[in-house]
Formats: C-alpha cells, sequence, structure tokens
C-alpha cells in the first residue's frame, strides 16, 4: 500500500508555494512510487489542498485517475475544507484481504488545530468492532503523538493518548498512519505502530522550535499489511528532484 501526504495542491495553474510546484512534486512521487511496485490501495491524509477550492480538488482527482488505478482512502487536513472536497471522502473505509483501513476525521475547517468528533469516533469504533477476522490500520491527519516540534504539537490531536488507549483496547488495531508533520515520524504505543510521512512536496525541520524548512526531498511511504497483522514500511524519498525552496513565496 501507497502513503502520501500534505500534497498541498494550488487551484490556480502553475501556481507554487514556497517555491515548489506542488503539482510537479505530487507527479513526480507518483512517477516514481508507481515504477517500483503497483498499489492495492492508496492512503491520501490529508492537507490535499492548500487553496481549500473545488479547482484544487479537481487538480487531485485528474492526477489520481492519470497515475493511480488502485482505489484510494482520503481524510482532510487543516488546509483542507470538507464541503469542497466531499466526494473525496466517500467512501471512509477500504477492504483489502485481511485488513480493513478506517478514515479517522482530526481536521476542522479553517483551524490548523484538530478534533475528533464523538461521532466520527463511534463511527472508527463501530468500524473496527465489524472488522470480524480482519486487521485494521487507521489513517488520519494530525498526529496522536508529539513530533518534538513545539510549533507543531500545539495543534497535534489533544486527547490523542485517549484515543490510542481506546484504540488499544481492540487487538485488531495494528497502525495507525497521519501527516501533517512533513517529516518522518515512526513509534508505536503499545502494539500499535505510529507511522507519520513526509509530504510529497516540502518538508518540515526535525526538532524544529519554531517554523523551519529542511532540506530533504518529498517522499513517501509504502506499507506491506501481512497476514499476521504487522505493519512494515519504508519511507522513500525522490532519488533526484530540482527543489528550490523560497520562504517569501506564501
Amino acid at each position: 500500500m501507497l502513503h502520501i501526504t500534505d500534497l498541498h495542491l494550488r487551484a490556480e495553474p502553475q501556481a507554487t508555494l514556497l517555491g515548489v510546484d506542488t503539482d510537479h512534486s505530487l507527479r513526480a512521487v507518483l512517477r516514481q512510487a508507481l515504477s517500483e511496485a503497483s498499489p492495492d490501495a492508496v492512503l491520501v491524509t490529508g492537507d490535499i489542498a492548500h487553496d481549500p477550492e473545488r479547482a484544487a480538488y479537481r487538480k487531485f482527482a485528474r492526477i489520481m485517475d492519470e497515475y493511480v488505478v488502485a482505489p484510494y482512502l482520503c481524510v482532510a487536513g487543516n488546509h483542507d475544507v470538507a464541503g469542497a472536497m466531499a466526494q473525496l471522502l466517500e467512501p471512509s473505509e477500504l477492504t483489502l484481504p485481511g485488513w480493513r483501513l478506517v478514515a479517522l476525521d482530526s481536521h476542522v475547517d479553517d483551524t490548523p488545530q484538530a478534533d475528533v468528533s464523538a461521532a466520527d469516533w463511534d463511527r472508527v469504533q463501530a468500524a473496527i468492532r465489524a472488522t470480524d477476522d480482519r486487521w485494521v490500520l487507521v489513517a488520519t491527519h494530525h498526529p496522536p503523538v508529539r513530533v518534538d516540534c513545539p510549533w507543531l504539537d500545539k495543534d497535534r490531536i489533544k486527547n490523542g493518548g485517549e484515543l490510542l488507549e481506546s484504540l488499544s483496547e481492540h487487538p485488531s488495531v495494528k497502525g495507525m498512519v497521519f501527516g501533517h508533520a512533513h517529516q518522518v515520524v515512526e513509534t508505536e504505543y503499545r502494539n500499535i505502530a505510529l507511522l507519520g510521512t513526509p509530504s510529497t512536496c516540502f518538508q518540515f525541520a526535525p526538532r524544529s522550535a519554531e517554523f523551519a524548512i529542511d532540506e530533504q526531498m518529498p517522499g513517501y511511504r509504502w506499507l506491506t499489511l501481512a497476514p499476521d497483522g504487522q505493519v512494515v514500511s519504508r519511507v522513500r524519498r525522490l532519488a533526484d528532484y530540482p527543489l528550490q525552496i523560497d520562504l517569501s513565496d506564501r
């Protein structure tokens, strides 16, 4: 399975963000990734758009249709607006042999802060209980744990520890993937793998106290979901990409 996140697509053609043509970097990520393997599913964990307009989401759908033949599951990020991307939020689950992928909505329109509504949490819990003999991987946008960047950590899922504790009570839940941090995060809570993936455009500097950009290349993560419930993953980055950051380009 392929995990991509934090695409930050612009509504206007040729518009850039921090000097990066985010359409171009997404296409480069998909070309390289799909030259390596054909995924059974793709997880897209938010900030699909930087400009949360229908034009940006139509652009995303066109690019995905051009490159991807597998089903994909999307969640909204803090830069997204649910109404504009409504069609992309269905389905909220994908079923693969032995596994169920479940979306958890942590976003709130027009704010960077995370919040998981009681209704969405109830939906996720119901989906987990209905898994029968399948393992579960949860996909969300905001990290449920600190990533050691204070300026990012203030917007993490505030009750992430409680959510993880509740998830850990279900032996079928084996992993959670997320975005928002624009960097590699690899940790665990009890027996749940917690995996944050680099952005398909620009990266944030690890352990930065304030907003800071890293020079690492755009990236993505491959996930192998094993029949015994193991989650094996590896992060890949573009091997050769003309990344030029311009901090004045907001």
